[in-house]
């Protein structure tokens, strides 16, 4: 990826600014007003969330009004980003935020650098760390750009304890060793991001130890370190990994994820010969609260079962273990190339797993000349899948361009899923040509003229309005239902098919 796409991504994961600069004050724009300062008569826990609410930089100017606003802004939570800095040099940037870190007393509610890189400025990081944590900060984004991304954070970070969201990109991680096993150095740490991070396995395992609320976990453009990724907690309920490698993703003690968003994610590129190809899914003790999975990619990923000694690989042909069941899960996304027949072996063992789906998500990938020779009849002879058979109510198939293979799965669905109430067709975002839309229309109406096995179903066909991607803040989000639905789109044609009924 180049660096300008790199940098783009990272900045696009970071939390939206809860202060702008270009909000308009309503009294300006009232007229009859009188110039009588109300807003100094309010009680001083009234200014303080004003003065908060205000960009930095005007924020810093309430205390030249009075004595009484300067305890106000003395006193007021910081709400400091960096964007609303005035400077035109990456040397002025830095001495303002030093000056207002140091010039606060503090409580410190939010701390948001992402303005600079901070190569040249090791001392004043060091010593930033270090008033974070004696200040209490609660939301912290940092963030170096330009790169490199080996640039030591300081250890002070590990000290900031009152912290309940983190994000940091473009650093080397601290050495985790002094922290003690078991002792919640973040205690109230609820929601962690690491973006373009070095950092060793065991530094993620003591992150994760030592933050016993932490609900959300992303991890973003983690392409060399960390390796193996072992997810727990007893509050963990969201984890994403976007654009990153591994050699293994292990869900341990996790009672409460409802949610793992797998985006574009690839093997680890050093591994030993030995070692698997794929980037390993593996479940151990189950996930009783896992509700939303995906993508779970048929070249890239292995799902498997069960602890460090027996362990269990869904593969094709294999008849799957009892205990190779994950029911909780309700939303599932697949990405596939039905025109390699290797990937479209594993897809009836996937779903074999998942025996409650009600909203199934696919990604067909774009065939590349590698393809196999399609074979016609497999979905005819394949054992009943259950969640096909009696739960399945919608499915999405994205990149949608009508291939046999293609077809082959849809006719296998309008056979089998006798529950299915909706069935969205979504064209790529380049737009075909007149050859391959003729081809659209041919294949639907043959898919059309079969016998369905669900009583009604609507059939959409969808032009998308962007490129297919999946958006980090909306699986961040636990109040989005699904996360990989996409509402956007020119509907290009719709009808409901409904089972005949028997003459008699």
């Amino acid at each position: 990826m180049a660096m300008g796409a790199l940098v783009d991504l990272v900045l696009s994961c970071l939390p939206h600014p809860t202060v702008s600069s270009a909000a308009t004050l309503a009294a300006t724009q009232g007229a009859g007003y009188d110039g009588e300062d109300r807003l100094s008569a309010l009680p001083d826990g009234l200014l303080h969330e004003v003065v908060a609410r205000l960009p930095i930089r005007d924020a810093v100017r309430t205390a030249t009004l009075s004595a009484r606003w300067c305890n106000v802004w003395r006193a007021a939570p910081l709400v400091l980003f960096d964007e609303h800095i005035s400077a035109s040099t990456k040397p002025e940037h830095v001495v303002a935020i030093s000056s207002v870190l140091a010039g606060h007393a503090g409580p410190f509610r939010t701390v948001h650098l992402d303005g600079c890189g901070f190569a040249d400025h090791e001392a004043e990081i060091a010593q930033w760390t270090r008033i974070l944590a004696d200040r209490g900060v609660e939301n912290l984004v940092l963030v170096s750009l330009p790169r490199p991304v080996d640039l030591a954070l300081p250890a002070g970070i590990l000290r900031c304890a009152k912290l309940r969201r983190l994000y940091l990109g473009f650093w080397k991680f601290p050495d985790t060793t002094d922290i003690l096993d078991g002792v919640a150095d973040f205690p109230e740490l609820r929601e962690l991001a690491i973006l373009a991070i070095l950092m060793e396995d065991r530094d993620l395992d003591r992150i994760l130890a030592s933050s016993p609320a932490l609900e959300k976990l992303g991890l973003v453009m983690s392409y060399r370190l960390p390796k193996h990724f072992c997810l727990f907690g007893q509050n963990l309920n969201c984890v994403i990994f976007y654009e990153s490698t591994a050699i293994e993703v292990v869900v341990a003690e996790a009672p409460c994820l409802e949610r793992l968003v797998l985006w574009e994610m690839e093997p680890y590129s050093e591994i030993d010969e030995s070692e698997d190809s794929h980037v390993g899914v593996r479940i151990v003790q189950g996930a009783p609260a896992l509700k939303v999975l995906g993508y779970l990619d048929t070249r890239v990923h292995q799902l498997r079962f069960g602890d460090n000694t027996t362990v269990i690989k869904v593969q094709a042909g294999t008849k799957a273990s009892p205990i190779c069941r994950v029911p909780s899960v309700k939303i599932l996304a697949i990405k596939v190339n039905f025109n390699v027949f290797a990937e479209v072996q594993i897809l009836p063992n996937l779903l074999g797993c998942f025996p409650s789906i009600e909203v199934l998500h696919i990604e067909s990938a774009v065939p590349d000349a590698s393809g196999d020779v399609h074979n016609p009849e497999f979905f005819q002879e394949i054992s009943p899948i259950e969640c096909v058979q009696l739960q399945i109510r919608k499915v999405f198939i994205y990149n949608f361009q009508g291939y046999d293979s293609e077809m082959a799965f849809l006719k296998y669905l309008a056979l089998r899923a006798k529950q299915m109430q909706k069935l969205t067709l979504v064209l790529p975002y380049e737009k075909l040509d007149s050859e391959g839309e003729n081809k659209i229309g041919v294949v639907l109406g043959d898919l059309l003229d079969l016998e369905w096995a669900s009583e009604a179903c609507t059939v959409f066909l969808l032009r998308p309005a962007a490129k297919f991607v999946c958006c980090f803040h909306r699986a961040f989000d636990l109040s989005i239902e699904d996360p990989f639905l996409l509402n956007d789109g020119k509907e290009l044609f719709s009808v409901i098919k409904e089972r005949e009924q028997d003459a008699s």
